[in-house]
């Protein structure tokens, strides 16, 4: 049985760091430019302006503050006992130490006073207390909190401005640490319920080598749904922070498909950079200067999701390599793609082991960590077939939860009696489970609305489904698809089963599939006049398309067709020409987006009234339509490239 992890979040916190110091020492000088240059690096400093000229009760406002941040930092100067006030946020700050180890850090610096002074109440912290015990006899018990504030943070490790000289490399020694503190502590919530992602972060790591000054690129590889990008992702949160820039390059893949590398690699370099004016959209780079100073840089970059050579290849053509100390990590299922590229420290990513797989299941099946006897037999099936791939365990998991125990004892003995256990299969059946309109709206997504923004998906689905918002929430919730930065992800395998489901529909005649994606499959389907009433969706890259001629008559047996979308990367030239004009269009369509549409006009015998978006940028269209006409649910309308609500 696996050990059993907390699973509290870390709190949420205010201000990243507190700074606690005696005004009169340090205000103006050191301190200040501390705060500043924390506040360039983007952290959230609490800073009190207002110690002067106040009584001596420390404020509850004070006290919530430090409550509220991440970790403290203390000023030790000269003076810092002879403040009450002091004293009381340094026992505030130690007791929030004690009370939350884990997630709270406390970084003494020693300016201009011995440590041994402050861990021993010597010198001038030994005359304030001298004042303390001679003026405040009556309360002994907080003067002795106040000795042992001063001697536990004394104990701990921090930087001493007689040993780290001038004030500038101190502050920038300073400021690091506190990075490092942070990001630690981002790591460990971020790697909060990531089963099995520490262990191999920790594998990862030990090939990074991070303190080595030379360059280095890593690959990480496996199978799709294995983790590759959620250990990336949590590499990188760990240890971005320690890198002049860093850069996350997401979906190397599915951009060179849909023809946006090169858009992908000016933001990239752009932020590396740290130039918004740069253009290197180019696919080399001419200016030697900008190459200078890409390798003055220590960067982290991190490419996700690389199928070809030629696809690295575009993204760094041009840059000879980065500044010393810089890492490149790749992730990619082709191995082939490392090596052409001479990476040749590469980890393939491990499947779960035995813990792990049944940690990760009964988190997403059951959530617990503690299973019934029942429950445990359910996983030892369901893990025989998964064979430690996360994203099967994840989706067959979740489907599960919240059922009853007799539906999860079928649900498992169905998946019992798949022959060929392998992971498509095993997504199968969580498809399956779905009703007609979930499943509907799953195959809507691997064809049309991957990567979409997803209130523009709810829009276009609202106007074809019953229960769109629940819908997703389903598919969500069965870790069928996901929402990030708001929008509609799906790992490839999913898509992949996706795809395979419809093909199997019609394997031979495209036409009589309910969707369509493949050039190939819409270009005989539209140049042969196949297409039937059970189609309901086209989307075409006219990129990867010959030139299309489509006769008049194209969509009359389309009929039901819902979603249909001819779009042109950018740079690509119109395609498709209607020499006879086009007879019709499906009165059905909820969503028509044709860029470069090539007639005056949109068909006489199309009744528009089922619209709820219609984009024709880029055409050639004068007048949509004769006449008037009415339109029930329109909601957005694009026309040469402008947008019209």
């Amino acid at each position: 049985m696996f050990s059993s992890k907390s699973s509290s979040m870390v709190k949420a916190r205010r201000y990243d760091v507190f700074i606690s110091f005696r005004g009169e020492d340090t205000r103006r000088g050191f301190t200040s430019h501390l705060y500043k240059e924390l506040c360039r690096k983007k952290m959230e400093a609490f800073i009190d302006d207002e110690k002067l000229g106040r009584g001596d009760e420390i404020s509850e406002a004070l006290l919530k503050a430090i409550e509220d941040s991440r970790g403290s930092v203390i000023v030790f100067s000269g003076d810092y006992a002879s403040s009450r006030w002091c004293l009381d946020e340094l026992v505030k700050i130690i007791d929030s130490k004690k009370s939350n180890p884990r997630n709270y850090f406390v970084l003494p610096v020693f300016y201009c006073v011995d440590p041994s002074d402050v861990r021993e109440q010597r010198g001038s912290f030994s005359d304030a207390f001298a004042k303390y015990e001679e003026n405040f006899k009556h309360d002994v018990g907080k003067i002795k909190s106040w000795r042992t504030a001063l001697t536990d943070a004394a104990k701990l490790s921090g930087w001493d401005s007689q040993v780290t000289r001038p004030d500038s490399k101190l502050i920038d020694e300073i400021v690091k640490d506190i990075l490092n503190k942070l990001n630690r502590g981002a790591s460990s919530a971020y790697l909060e319920g990531l089963v099995g992602t520490e262990r191999r972060m920790e594998q990862v790591m030990s090939l990074f080598q991070k303190e080595k000054p030379d360059f280095r690129m890593l690959g990480i590889w496996g199978m799709g749904g294995i983790g590759k990008t959620t250990l990336a992702d949590a590499i990188f949160n760990h240890v971005s922070d320690g890198f002049e820039s860093s850069y996350f390059i997401r979906n190397v893949r599915e951009s060179a498909e849909r023809g946006t590398l090169l858009e992908l690699r000016e933001k990239f370099l752009s932020s590396i950079l740290e130039d918004g004016n740069l253009n290197v959209s180019a696919p080399t780079i001419a200016s030697g200067f900008l190459k200078d100073r890409l390798s003055r840089k220590m960067v982290l970059v991190v490419c996700d999701d690389v199928s070809k050579s030629s696809q690295l290849e575009l993204l760094f053509r041009g840059i000879d390599r980065f500044g010393p100390g810089s890492r490149v990590i790749v992730t990619t299922r082709y191995k082939q793609v490392l090596i052409q590229n001479g990476i040749d420290l590469i980890y393939g990513v491990e499947e779960l082991d035995e813990d792990e797989s049944l940690q990760l299941f009964c988190q997403c099946a059951f959530k617990s960590n503690h299973p019934k006897e029942y429950q445990l037999e359910l996983s030892k099936t369901v893990l025989s077939l998964a064979d430690g791939n996360p994203l099967a365990i994840k989706v067959f998991g979740s489907s599960l939860y919240g059922k009853s125990k007799s539906y999860q004892e079928s649900a498992v003995k169905k998946l019992k009696q798949i022959l060929d256990p392998d992971i498509h299969k095993l997504l199968r059946s969580s498809f399956d489970g779905l009703d007609s309109e979930e499943k509907d709206m799953f195959l809507d997504i691997a064809f049309f609305f991957k990567g979409e923004d997803q209130d523009f998906v709810k829009r276009i689905m609202d106007a074809c489904y019953f229960s769109t918002r629940s819908g997703i929430d389903d598919l969500i919730d069965k870790s069928l698809i996901s929402v990030s930065k708001n929008k509609i992800a799906m790992h490839d395998l999913l898509q992949q089963m996706g795809s395979d489901i419809v093909h199997s529909e019609s394997p031979s005649e495209p036409g009589r599939r309910s969707r369509l994606c493949i050039p190939d499959d819409i270009y005989e389907v539209l140049t042969e006049n196949t297409g039937s009433k059970t189609l309901k969706g086209m989307l075409l890259d006219m990129s990867r398309i010959p030139e299309l001629e489509i006769k008049s008559e194209a969509f009359v047996k389309i009929r039901k067709l819902l979603f249909l979308k001819f779009y042109l990367p950018y740079g690509t030239k119109f395609k498709i020409i209607l020499p006879q004009g086009l007879l019709s269009l499906p009165d059905e369509l909820r969503y028509l987006c044709w860029e470069g549409y090539p007639l005056k006009t949109l068909p006489t015998r199309f009744d528009p009234r089922n619209l709820v978006e219609l984009d024709m940028r880029f055409s050639h269209v004068e007048q949509l339509w004769e006449g008037k006409q009415v339109f029930f649910f329109l909601l957005y309308l694009i026309l040469y490239g402008f947008f019209f609500l």
